[in-house]
């Protein structure tokens, strides 16, 4: 997917309004009004949130957008780190350092402070060659110094006479470690610290609710739960028309609809598309427009779509398609979807289904009344049922 953010307008560079990654501020946030005051909320009160979200569907920038008022405050710290990456406790320790140590710089009075805790754990600072982003790697000599290190980082920044909030992004990659008391540990910190909230997110909704809903687990009951849904679409079109129209271009009602509903309200998918189509700088945009740009999307993520294929079985791919011919699959081990689609068996759709959940080629929408699969990436549904 193509990451820039930027196009040719005339002579000079404007501003794409659309943003397909990152976070540039309010006036490029589309609502999520009550969601920002829940968050705000449980700020103020020092209250912990457990935010459930699929993927690409805005968490991040949500997170971003709740926390950019706090920029410049001396009051309230807000730090972000996201654990995907982790595979272990050390991992861990070492992203918390990272986050802490970039959030922090040494050039003022608590970086010091900070950078004389990291001292007794032998840190080794590197910088990434492209962005120039310092990481940071701590040395354990034992398992206990390396969780005793996390704890140390949190009780230090508790005591510092203001109010700390991290967000600890793709949470539930904890049920992953190697160390099977990561969750108890975690939550024993928390549970000591006085000034410092968590706002706990997590795109894979079984293994959140795992860890946050299961009366048998340390974090049962010790968060506030908060689930991220798609931007309604009145809300989206207004967003939408209102972007176009500061620049001078109009869009009308029916590209608005095909829009929406080519990729059904999913965030990323829904910018993506308005960034291609803004970038092609037309005063009128029309269906025909749109029409041309999906095609367009579609040719453009063909080589990954294929990509795609080889990672799979023939029996999953089968299976795959037919998710995404059907858009949202409520039975998918009935034998009218089975037989409408030639799929074998209901155990060979069972072993596909968790195949294709592992793979995160498609989730399963559990907060709704009626729960349902559908295909993650929203391009590739599209390209599967053109096809």
């Amino acid at each position: 997917m193509m990451n820039n953010n930027y196009y040719l307008w005339g002579m000079k560079h404007e501003l794409n309004p659309f943003l397909s990654v990152g976070y540039r501020g309010p006036d490029y946030f589309c609502d999520r009004v009550e969601e920002t005051k829940q968050l705000n909320r449980c700020i103020q009160n020092g209250m912990h949130v457990a935010l459930f979200a699929i993927r690409r569907i805005g968490k991040t920038g949500l997170i971003q957008h709740v926390f950019h008022p706090y920029a410049n405050s001396r009051k309230v710290s807000c730090l972000y780190l996201d654990i995907l990456a982790t595979k272990n406790l050390s991992d861990f320790a070492n992203q918390l350092a990272t986050t802490v140590y970039s959030h922090f710089p040494p050039q003022k009075t608590l970086g010091k402070k900070i950078m004389e805790l990291f001292q007794r754990f032998r840190p080794t600072i590197t910088f990434d060659e492209l962005s120039g982003m310092p990481s940071l790697t701590l040395s354990f000599d034992s398992k206990t110094q390396k969780e005793n290190t996390i704890g140390q980082i949190f009780h230090f920044l508790d005591k510092q006479n203001i109010k700390i909030v991290f967000a600890i992004d793709e949470f539930q990659q904890i049920l992953k470690y190697p160390e099977n008391n990561t969750e108890a540990l975690l939550r024993g910190y928390m549970q000591q610290l006085k000034n410092t909230s968590f706002i706990f997110c997590g795109s894979n909704q079984k293994m959140m609710h795992q860890i946050f809903n299961s009366a048998k687990r340390p974090f049962f009951a010790s968060c506030t739960n908060l689930n991220l849904n798609h931007i309604r679409e009145t809300e989206y079109k207004a967003f939408i028309q209102k972007k176009f129209k500061v620049h001078q271009s109009k869009i009308d009602s029916e590209c608005l609809d095909f829009i929406c509903k080519w990729t059904k309200l999913h965030t990323f998918y829904t910018q993506y598309f308005c960034f291609s189509l803004f970038a092609k700088n037309k005063k009128n945009n029309t269906l025909q427009d749109a029409h041309e740009t999906a095609i367009e999307l579609l040719k453009l993520n063909e080589n990954t779509f294929f990509q795609y294929k080889n990672l799979l079985t023939t029996a999953q791919w089968n299976l795959l398609s037919a998710i995404a011919r059907e858009e949202q699959v409520f039975q998918p081990q009935a034998k009218s979807f089975i037989n409408k689609h030639g799929l074998g068996t209901p155990a060979l759709v069972k072993r596909g289904l968790e195949a294709l959940l592992e793979k995160e080629m498609i989730f399963y929408q559990t907060g709704v009344d009626k729960p349902y699969y559908e295909v993650y990436d929203k391009f590739l549904m599209r390209w599967l049922k053109h096809k």
